[in-house]
């Protein structure tokens, strides 16, 4: 079954499509960046509501204190225009998660006057428009960074002031991948390890710049603001063909090397306790490509690779697989005018070890879009769109085989794209006079289906109309047709957003009556627990004792609490019941798995080392967290006829809390006034509300960050700018552990 949403941008064209592991889609169109949300609807009902919200972005509009006037560049610098730009977003990505409030992803967008910013919802309301706001312009660092590097000579620019200009532009950037675990780094939405956020970004004067991003979140508190910070950055020989110490006229401006085109940052490998990956980047007469090293927050960068012979100025785009295969090989796609080149790169040395190439139909028109699949062969499929001649060109899907690179049948997304067109002809009495131009494609978080982005026009006349008439669609398809299509979930990260999203697509798909639902329900329950086990190091009882290493090591204290606290095969099986039900709106008692999860974390929390405990706020929370392990250990022990005592021991509970402090509002996560919280809202999955405690959990929070940074706080004006150092304590723990819906995994909102 297909999912059809409607976009309506000015004028129907779409520059990008990017799809977020929260479950985001981002389209980049001329004048702004639409963000689509699934809305959560209940599965029995008829639909109420449109299947995707929309919040736009206005990324192209800067104010004069984030990017000031710039005056017009020199003949001697080739002015390339960005000072008076319409700054139209031109390329957009989404970050790993773990880098914008509530551990979510930002998203990075590139606009047409080379500047490059940081996008995220400030309070974690991501379907609120006014939550959302530009958070870092990352030319911004470059400038700070090459001002101490004037005297790097440049075959560009030869004026101080303008060679630090080029050096300020950005043309190209790529997110590095999130760095793999040694063991498995979490299950469906509490990751124990959110490795280094890094951006790889090229400017106007053939340099590589690799930068790292810290935001509050990613730094656990420590940092108070998003800060970029350069790492290193390389510049490459430029062969004697493309310097041109002045060029007079076009035609050696053309030829002359001045940025990087392309760039595409492959997934790590963990090579002797350090990290390796692979950057390739494209010039204007062929590709290269560097091996990088990353061990304990530094960076290195090997010889250069070329790739000679691939020209992929005018083409593109170049893309990685997601996955390495056989331990250090890669796969990379890239496009040149003559066609498709398909390559597998080592990760120890970027050199290539096999390739093949397509021709792509002899097709003219540029390459729009690539989305690697992985659901229907044991090797990854490419799916492949043009502007112009998608539907004309029998090439969609290519697999690689024994003989080479071999076409498949048109996949369903094409085919609903013909249908659309169709049905527009006929529509607008155009006898077939039509045509569609697909703008992009984007893989869904668990890879289970893909969305094209697209529109049609007519072909043989002028297509009147204002531009705010105009629209594009987006066409939601199914990459796992008939039964396979139960094998939805891969065996990687996943958040509990993209979960939710499958399951409701899947049981659209494959469920006709609603009485069948529950039934669905625990089978679906059952795969994720068969694929998302629980780590060898939580494989232990409730009450074992965990020996922490240190409690001067915040990382390790969240690492240890959360394996202990969550990754715990029974709360597993809790967490993904409560998510299913979420999803099928199922009619079961969540009271009981929630209180055990509960349960599980207090017994857990009062295993962190008493030390962490010396302050007044932390002490009170391993309080109130031994009173409910206590409670439940007394309510435990009477039978079935006892969901009567079980409320008598609550409300004692709140009567005696109340009266010692007077405070009804404590929260540690999963308690509320010395107790388990009744008549508590839904939490969900995608999610698009949280429910109280999560709510709560934030407030308790801030509230732990604000009473135990006072100790800190200095009296200098400029602290704002310093990185703060905060106290370890049984609250930070507890809270920074607690980043995701402790019942469902999902991501909290607000």
């Amino acid at each position: 079954m297909a999912d059809v949403t409607v976009l309506r941008c000015w004028p129907a064209c779409v520059d990008a499509i990017d799809w977020s592991s929260d479950g985001i889609i981002a389209l980049a169109s001329d004048e702004r960046v639409e963000l689509l949300f699934p809305n959560t609807v209940d599965f029995e009902r008829d639909q109420v509501l449109p299947q995707w919200q929309h919040v736009p972005l206005k990324v192209p509009l800067f104010s004069t204190d984030e990017l000031p006037l710039k005056e017009p560049a020199p003949t001697s610098n080739y002015s390339v225009g960005e000072e008076i730009s319409n700054s139209a977003p031109i390329s957009i990505a989404w970050s790993p998660p773990g880098i914008a409030k509530h551990r979510k992803c930002a998203l990075a967008a590139l606009t047409a006057n080379l500047t490059l910013s940081l996008w995220s919802a400030a309070e974690g309301k991501p379907e609120d428009e006014t939550s959302w706001a530009r958070r870092l312009i990352i030319n911004d660092a470059l400038v700070d960074h090459f001002g101490d590097w004037d005297d790097e000579p440049s075959y560009v620019v030869h004026d101080s002031k303008e060679r630090l200009r080029s050096r300020g532009r950005i043309r190209a950037f790529a997110w590095a991948p999130a760095m793999p675990c040694s063991e498995t780094p979490g299950v469906v939405g509490t990751h124990l390890v959110y490795g280094p956020h890094m951006l790889a970004v090229s400017d106007d004067d053939n340099h590589l710049v690799f930068l790292k991003i810290e935001t509050p979140t990613s730094s656990l508190g420590a940092e108070p603001d998003w800060r970029a910070e350069v790492l290193t950055h390389q510049s490459f020989a430029l062969s004697s063909e493309t310097v041109f110490p002045q060029p007079d006229i076009f035609e050696d401006m053309i030829k002359q090397q001045r940025y990087i085109s392309h760039i595409a940052w492959s997934p790590w490998i963990i090579c002797n306790e350090s990290y390796r990956s692979v950057l390739v980047y494209a010039t204007n007469e062929d590709v290269r490509a560097r091996t990088i090293t990353y061990d304990h927050g530094q960076m290195n960068l090997e010889h250069e690779v070329v790739y000679a012979g691939y020209e992929m100025r005018y083409d593109g785009p170049m893309k990685w697989f997601h996955r390495v295969e056989d331990g250090d090989r890669l796969k990379l796609a890239l496009f040149t005018n003559t066609g498709l080149v398909y390559l597998t790169v080592s990760a120890l040395d970027a050199s290539i070890i096999e390739r093949s190439t397509h021709d792509l139909d002899g097709r003219w028109d540029p390459v729009s879009g690539l989305v690697w699949d992985t659901t229907g062969a044991t090797t990854p499929r490419l799916h492949i769109s043009s502007l112009l001649s998608t539907l004309h060109s029998p090439t969609a899907i290519l697999e690689q085989t024994s003989d080479g690179l071999k076409g498949l049948d048109a996949p369903e997304w094409r085919e609903r794209i013909g249908n659309n067109l169709a049905l527009f002809s006929v529509k607008n009495g155009l006898k077939g006079n039509s045509r569609a131009k697909v703008w992009g494609l984007a893989r869904s978080p668990l890879g289970d289906f893909i969305a094209a982005c697209n529109s049609v026009h007519p072909s043989d006349m002028i297509e009147y109309g204002i531009p705010a008439d105009r629209s594009g669609a987006v066409a939601i398809s199914s990459l796992r047709p008939g039964s396979r299509s139960r094998d939805i979930f891969p065996k990687e990260n996943v958040t509990a957003e993209g979960i939710m999203y499958s399951l409701k697509k899947l049981a659209e798909e494959l469920v006709e009556d609603p009485d069948d639902i529950p039934a669905f329900a625990d089978e679906m329950v059952s795969k994720l627990v068969e694929t998302y086990t629980a780590l060898p190091v939580s494989e232990m009882s409730a009450t074992t004792s965990i020996a922490y290493p240190t409690v001067n090591d915040l990382d390790s204290l969240i690492k240890g609490f959360k394996s202990n606290a969550f990754l715990e095969s029974s709360t597993l099986k809790d967490r993904y019941t409560i998510l299913v039900s979420e999803a099928y709106k199922t009619q079961i008692n969540k009271e009981l798995p929630k209180t055990l999860i509960a349960y599980r974390l207090a017994v857990a929390l009062q295993q962190l080392p008493s030390s962490l405990s010396d302050t007044p706020f932390s002490a009170e929370i391993r309080t109130h967290h031994k009173q409910l392990v206590t409670l439940i250990n007394m309510v435990m022990g009477y039978d079935d006829t006892s969901d009567d005592e079980f409320i008598m021991a609550q409300e004692d509970a709140e009567r005696n809390k109340g009266a010692a402090t007077g405070d009804n509002t404590v929260m540690t996560g999963v308690i509320r006034d010395g107790s388990v919280s009744e008549g508590e809202q839904e939490s969900s999955g995608s999610l698009n509300k949280v429910d109280e405690e999560g709510s709560s959990d934030q407030e308790g929070d801030e509230q732990a960050m604000a009473v135990e940074q006072e100790s800190n706080d200095s009296d200098g004006e400029d602290h704002e700018y310093e990185r703060r150092e905060l106290p370890i304590t049984l609250a930070r723990v507890l809270f920074l552990a607690c980043d995701a819906c402790i019942y469902c995994g999902g991501k909290f909102i607000g």
